[in-house]
C-alpha cells in the first residue's frame, strides 16, 4: 500500500489496487465519528459514443443517469435500500457529465457497509420490465428539471457555447432519448463501464486502510468478473467559435436572470498545466466576482443585482468561463458585468490574500469526510490523479503568472443568454 503525503498541510492519503483491479483510495481521520464510502465509474453522460477492439457503438443520450437509477435493483425482490437500511446507513447515487458515483454516509458496521456497497453495484441485474417502469420515473425528473430556472439557464448556456460538446445535453437525456434505452443498451454500458479497472473506491473517516484492502478483496475474489474491455471515448472535434452569441428566454420568473461567458481556446494557455490555469482562474474570477470583490459589493450596495457568482470549466480543448447574474435590472448588471470581464484585475496584495484564504479553505476541507471524499473524486476525475502538492503550487504562483492569464483571456468568443420575466 502507497501513501501518498500532501504537502504541508500534514494529511495523507493510503492507495492500492484490489486483485480484481479496482483502485481504493483511504483517507484516515481518528477523530472523525462517521466514514464515508463512494465506489466511482469513469462513466457519465458525454460517454455515449465509443469504441471496443475496433467496433463503435452509440447509445441514447441520458444512459449513464438511466443506469444509475436501474442499478439499485439488486434482484426481483431487492433494491439496494434493503441492504442498508438495517446497517442504519444512507445510501445515494449521483451522474455527472463525466463519472457516475454510488455514495453510502454511516457510523457503523463498516464492513457490511462496504460489503453492501460491492454487492449492489457489481450485481448486473436487469430485466425489460424493470426499465419499462423506470422510463415513466425518468421522464417526471425531466420534466421537474425543466421547471427549474437554473437548470433551463444552465443548459441554454452551454447549447450557446458548444457546437459538439455533449456537455450541451442534459444529463437526464431528453425524453425522446430515454424512450429509445432498451436492454441491450444496459448491458452493453454495464459490461463496458461497470468493470473494477474503470472505476475507483474511495473511503474517508476514522478507518483501517489496511482492513478496507481485505474486506475489499475478501468480496470482490468472490465475484467473476469478465476481462476489462478497455473502450476509447469518441469525441467530435469542437470548432473555436460558439454557436449563438445572444439567447433570450422568456420564462415566469420572479427575478430575472442571466449568464455571461467566454468560450477560449486552451491553447492560449500553452505551457499551465491544468491544475495551476484551475487555481489561476479561480483566483481571478474570485477577485473580479467573488463574496469580497469591489463589483459584487457595488452592485448589490446599489440594489443592481440580488445574486452574482462564477465559475470556470476546463476541457481538453477549451476554457469556458461564465458568469451567473440575479438581478431586477438585468440589462445593467449585464452591461457592468461584461465591462469587468473585459478589465479583469489583480495586484500582490488581491493576491496574497485570495491564496491565503484558499489555502485555509484547503486544510479546513479535511475536517469533513464527504469534503475529502468529494476533493478525491474531483481530482481522480478531472487530473487522473492526487495532487500531493496543491499547497506548494498555491504557494508557488505569481503576480506574472495571473497578470500572463488574464492578458490572454479576451471577450471574442462571449455569450449572453437572458431569463426574462413573461410580460
Amino acid at each position: 500500500m502507497e501513501k501518498i503525503n500532501l504537502v504541508g498541510i500534514d494529511e495523507e492519503i493510503y492507495y492500492t489496487k484490489a486483485k480484481c483491479g479496482l483502485p481504493i483510495y483511504v483517507w484516515k481521520h481518528e477523530n472523525a465519528r462517521s466514514f464515508y464510502l463512494s465506489l466511482n465509474v469513469h462513466y457519465g453522460s458525454i460517454h455515449t459514443e465509443f469504441s471496443v477492439r475496433g467496433k463503435k457503438y452509440k447509445v441514447p443520450q441520458g444512459i449513464a443517469h438511466f443506469m444509475e437509477h436501474i442499478k439499485f435493483n439488486v434482484d426481483h425482490n431487492t433494491i439496494a435500500n434493503d441492504l442498508f437500511d438495517p446497517l442504519g446507513s444512507d445510501i445515494n447515487a449521483f451522474t455527472t457529465f463525466r463519472y457516475t458515483s454510488y455514495l453510502v454516509y454511516g457510523t457503523k458496521k463498516l464492513k457490511e457497509n462496504i460489503d453492501a456497497l460491492l454487492q449492489f453495484v457489481y450485481t448486473p441485474y436487469f430485466t425489460k420490465e424493470m426499465i419499462k417502469k423506470e422510463k415513466g420515473i425518468i421522464t417526471s425528473e425531466i420534466n421537474m428539471g425543466k421547471d427549474q430556472p437554473y437548470n433551463q439557464l444552465y443548459f441554454a448556456f452551454n447549447k450557446a457555447i458548444y457546437h459538439k460538446e455533449k456537455y450541451k445535453y442534459l444529463i437526464t437525456g431528453e425524453e425522446s432519448d430515454i424512450k429509445k434505452i432498451d436492454l441491450d443498451d444496459i448491458k452493453l454500458v454495464y459490461r463496458t463501464f461497470y468493470h473494477p479497472r474503470n472505476m475507483f473506491l474511495i473511503v474517508t473517516g476514522n478507518v483501517n486502510p489496511y482492513e478496507i484492502e481485505k474486506i475489499v478483496n475478501d468480496y470482490l475474489e468472490q465475484k467473476d468478473f469478465e476481462e476489462y474491455l478497455d473502450p476509447t471515448i469518441l469525441m467530435d472535434k469542437e470548432p473555436k467559435s460558439v454557436v449563438e452569441r445572444e439567447v433570450k428566454l422568456v420564462i415566469n420568473v420572479e427575478v430575472e436572470k442571466a449568464k455571461v461567458g467566454i468560450k477560449i481556446p486552451k491553447s492560449k494557455f500553452k505551457g499551465i498545466d491544468d491544475v495551476k490555469l484551475n487555481i489561476i482562474l479561480n483566483l481571478i474570477l474570485s477577485n473580479n466576482f467573488g463574496d469580497t470583490s469591489l463589483l459584487k459589493d457595488e452592485l448589490l450596495q446599489n440594489n443592481i443585482i440580488t445574486f452574482l457568482s462564477s465559475s470556470r470549466f476546463v476541457l481538453d480543448d477549451y476554457v469556458v468561463i461564465d458568469i451567473t447574474i440575479e438581478s431586477k435590472i438585468l440589462d445593467e448588471a449585464i452591461k457592468r458585468v461584461v465591462d469587468a470581464l473585459n478589465h479583469l484585475e489583480m495586484n500582490h496584495e488581491d493576491l496574497k490574500r485570495k491564496i491565503n484564504s484558499s489555502i485555509a479553505t484547503l486544510v479546513l476541507n479535511y475536517e469533513d469526510v464527504e469534503n475529502v471524499n468529494s476533493m478525491i473524486q474531483n481530482y481522480l476525475v478531472y487530473y487522473k490523479r492526487i495532487i500531493p502538492n496543491l499547497k506548494d503550487i498555491y504557494e508557488s504562483i505569481t503576480l506574472e503568472d495571473v497578470l500572463d492569464v488574464i492578458h490572454k483571456i479576451d471577450t471574442k468568443e462571449l455569450v449572453v443568454v437572458k431569463m426574462e420575466k413573461q410580460k
